[in-house]
């Protein structure tokens, strides 16, 4: 939770953020661990503040997705229970499997499956995108790895790839054999090739040692459940926590800073830009003038099509665990509009802005022409941060959308806190930092990721349009004790 609270930490290496500064579960209980008992059924969330109802799956490992009201009037139990309805149908000749529904994308109605229970394992250290065609979120690889007692985990280094459904709000797991395991990497979604490309990241073979950095660039496509390898890396620089843009307008995807050390003690930290181009699938290294922003890595960033720059905001450098660490708040950008692509700092002149964060993220709002933020971790009294700003590239301010939670209560000591250490914000997502965060044209997604009670298994919906959270995927693990409901905690996650 807090960092300065923790920096003595440092001393185990590079290792995720979460595991030196938040609270964590304190256990060894990993994704095979039994979270419920097969059949029992708990209550959810769903849209227009309804409830419906979620099975434990028959391993107990958790729940099926959320089943809500269905469109011929029968109730979530019937689905839950595994009915589907069939009484009314029986009776009315009405059929609850295959509703039709509209998504996220605004696109024409999609016929459904029914519920199939499936969902992915909790996870951090993912990349994903979305695709606003279809309206699919596309999730991959990550780190299973859960800590104990404050602790350094044993990361795991994953490829599985998983794609939302988000007019069906179904999860499902392709079979598409694709880029080999990694945590760390960046994704965004390119519509010029209607794909979402990866790029970078790291992998270990085993627990200790230096890590191997990748630099190959690869393609998912959702409508053919595909995967193509654009370009081997030979060319550019292998790195992991940089940052990744689709530039459409330009035919380019741009890759700026990064950590590009193998160490685990040691970090590299870059502010170099570089422009793979789709047309020709060839690498460059970019010349660019202006006073450029601090060599940084965990930086969020996202491309403003509409004044053709690369955006960029916070981050670290290689001061990150230290007692002096003090994180990066300030928003820039190059501008692609002259000869020469040129950089400028954005929100100088604003009176507010995000703390200095790193691991946050952000999503061009293009209908709206708003730059969203979301999340990170600060070097303050909270850590972890669930809040969502609002930036007017026009009028250079930035404007809180949600606050999240705020800090209450100092911790009890080393990794004990309280149950109310946070004064939570309602209907909000678990605080967070490694998960992944999507934009797209009507909202931001965000699942999974390192919270201060381990790794959290969620999936959240910011709508832009009526500026609120909407679970869409409920959390079995990861969340703090009261925000999941508890009456009797005794700390901050138990």
């Amino acid at each position: 939770m807090n960092i300065s609270a923790m920096r003595s930490l440092s001393t185990f290496g590079l290792v995720s953020a979460w595991a030196l500064t938040s609270l964590v579960g304190c256990g060894s209980e990993d994704a095979a661990t039994t979270l419920c008992v097969p059949g029992q059924q708990v209550a959810c969330a769903c849209p227009g503040e309804t409830e419906g109802v979620q099975a434990c799956n028959s391993a107990g490992t958790g729940y099926a997705a959320c089943v809500c009201e269905q469109v011929d009037g029968s109730d979530a139990s019937d689905a839950a229970d595994g009915n589907d309805g069939a009484d009314d149908v029986a009776s009315t000749g009405d059929v609850t499997e295959g509703d039709v529904t509209e998504g996220d994308s605004g696109e024409p109605p999609t016929t459904c499956p029914g519920p199939t229970g499936e969902r992915p394992s909790r996870r951090s250290e993912q990349v994903g995108a979305f695709d606003p065609e279809s309206g699919k979120l596309v999730m991959f690889g990550g780190s299973f790895g859960v800590p104990e007692n404050c602790g350094n985990p044993i990361p795991t280094f994953e490829s599985e790839t998983w794609v939302y459904d988000s007019a069906c709000d179904l999860w499902s797991q392709s079979a598409a054999e694709g880029p080999s395991p990694r945590t760390r990497a960046t994704a965004v979604w390119e519509p010029t090739l209607k794909r979402m490309v990866v790029f970078g990241g790291r992998y270990r073979a085993g627990s200790s040692g230096n890590y191997s950095l990748l630099n190959d660039l690869w393609a998912y496509d959702p409508a053919e459940d595909a995967w193509t390898l654009l370009d081997d890396g030979k060319s550019m620089s292998a790195r992991f926590n940089h940052t990744m843009v689709a530039a459409p307008e330009l035919g380019k995807i741009f890759v700026f800073g990064g950590n590009t050390s193998n160490s685990g003690l040691v970090y590299t930290a870059n502010n170099d830009v570089w422009a793979w181009d789709i047309a020709t699938g060839e690498w460059e290294k970019l010349a660019i003038g202006g006073a450029a922003p601090k060599k940084r890595f965990f930086a969020s960033g996202l491309w403003d099509g509409k004044r053709k720059r690369l955006v960029i905001h916070g981050g670290a450098d290689e001061s990150l665990f230290s007692n002096t660490a003090k994180y990066m708040e300030d928003l820039q950008a190059v501008d692609f509009n002259g000869a020469t692509p040129v950089w400028e700092r954005l929100d100088a002149q604003s009176a507010g802005r995000p703390d200095g964060r790193f691991w946050g993220s952000m999503a061009y709002d293009a209908t709206r022409d708003h730059y969203i933020f979301f999340g990170g971790h600060d070097d303050g009294t909270l850590g972890n941060r669930n809040d969502v700003w609002m930036f007017e590239p026009d009028v250079g301010e930035w404007t809180t959308l949600s606050v999240g939670d705020s800090f209450n209560k100092p911790a009890n000591g080393f990794c004990s806190f309280p149950p109310d250490f946070t004064t939570m914000l309602e209907n909000t997502p678990e605080r967070r930092n490694g998960g992944l965060v999507a934009g797209g044209p009507d909202g931001l997604f965000v699942a999974h990721g390192k919270t201060d009670c381990g790794i959290v298994d969620d999936l959240w919906f910011y709508d832009y349009d009526s500026a609120d959270w909407q679970q869409r995927t409920a959390a079995t693990v990861g969340e703090a004790c009261v925000r999941k409901g508890g009456l009797n905690c005794n700390d901050y996650c138990f």
